[in-house]
């Protein structure tokens, strides 16, 4: 099996709470679904080809089987050979012939349109908030009712490229007026989409590997992806201009099938999910990491980052009010109210932890 760096540290972090919730991992427990060769449980792990937290798949993968004393055997798949677009991965999750699949919103939306409350724009705003409200109440929440309405089991909710912006080939976006008519291409999400409309955009759901060509031919004129997006596709140089309006972030949903679940020995369970903890947690953290990366990059190649002001952020605020409405008249208010209450709840929790910092400093 792969292995990614050290995972000592990772394993001292869950090892505590794995050897108190689900015993001693080397001893042999029944479970409704036996084994296969010498014991061992495989679980197939599918990502999108071309996903940027690989490498944290590869972390969950090195401690989770050093945690259970190679028990399970986690076998990753981020070439497309099993599945290669979102539909067909999250049909053959169902059928249950691969065992977990990093989805994104826009994908499982169409199974829970529901979800997409979280591509409703700049409700978060930082990655403190982020990293309280993703592996908070919320997640709980969302874990439930997804089990209840696909049977698909949500074992974390991390990044899938962190914050959304604005990049474009010809001009630096600074106000909702910078975007009236352009072309641009957004995930095929339909919040995203009356995100565009709202700032007066015009929206193209056009494939990531597809950007490139429309960008040469100019049929779009920018995208709403963030920098790591553009690095990582190497577009700078169609894309010399980005605005990091942070309008949504990219979550990435770790989906297992529940038969497969169910088929563990309760301890391995248990192990598994203390795994999946870590890797939300490493997978939010790189997020930040990563973006700083490709920040510099984009710089270091000539392109120009504007970090909107107070009042131009505002005004994005106020142009895309419209979509909430949009939201709840599709969809209902409840995620939305439920959204809103966690991240209102994060807000107060960080509040708090900083009051309690300034009061402990000499």
């Amino acid at each position: 099996m792969r292995r990614f760096l050290d995972v000592g540290s990772s394993i001292a972090l869950v090892g505590c709470a794995v050897a108190s919730c689900a015993g001693v991992a080397g001893e042999a427990q029944t479970g409704p679904a036996a084994a296969g060769a010498g014991g061992v449980h495989t679980i197939t792990v599918v990502l999108p080809a071309g996903a940027v937290d690989l490498a944290e798949a590869a972390a969950f993968e090195s401690l989770v089987e050093s945690l259970s004393m190679s028990r399970i055997a986690v076998e990753i798949d981020a070439g497309g050979r099993r599945c290669d677009e979102p539909a067909a991965c999250l049909a053959e999750l169902q059928a249950g012939t691969i065992d977990i699949y990093r989805s994104t919103v826009p994908a499982i939306g169409r199974l829970m349109p529901e979800l997409h409350v979280l591509d409703v724009p700049y409700l978060l705003e930082t990655d403190e908030v982020v990293e309280r409200v993703f592996r908070g109440a919320f997640f709980a929440r969302m874990r439930d009712a997804l089990l209840h309405r696909t049977g698909f089991r949500l074992m974390a909710l991390g990044s899938a490229g962190g914050w959304r912006a604005i990049a474009t080939a010809s001009r630096v976006v600074r106000t909702p007026a910078d975007v009236q008519g352009l072309a641009l291409r957004t995930a095929d999400s339909p919040v995203e989409i009356a995100w565009a409309r709202a700032i007066g955009a015009l929206p193209e759901p056009v494939l990531r590997p597809a950007l490139s060509a429309h960008l040469a031919s100019g049929r779009i004129g920018g995208t709403a992806d963030g920098v790591v997006d553009v690095v990582e596709a190497g577009l700078q140089d169609n894309l010399p201009y980005l605005t990091q309006d942070r309008h949504g972030y990219r979550a990435g949903l770790w989906l297992m099938n529940e038969e497969a679940h169910q088929g563990l020995p309760s301890d391995l369970q248990q192990l598994l999910s203390a795994g999946f903890d870590e890797l939300a947690r490493l997978s939010l953290a790189r997020a930040r990491e990563r973006a700083a990366e490709a920040s510099a990059a984009f710089e270091a190649a000539g392109g120009r980052v504007h970090v909107p002001s107070a009042a131009e952020r505002r005004a994005f605020v106020m142009a895309a009010g419209r979509v909430s409405t949009w939201y709840m008249d599709e969809y209902g208010y409840e995620w939305l109210v439920w959204l809103e209450g966690a991240i209102a709840e994060a807000e107060r929790e960080i509040a708090l932890a900083n009051v309690g910092r300034n009061r402990a400093r000499p």
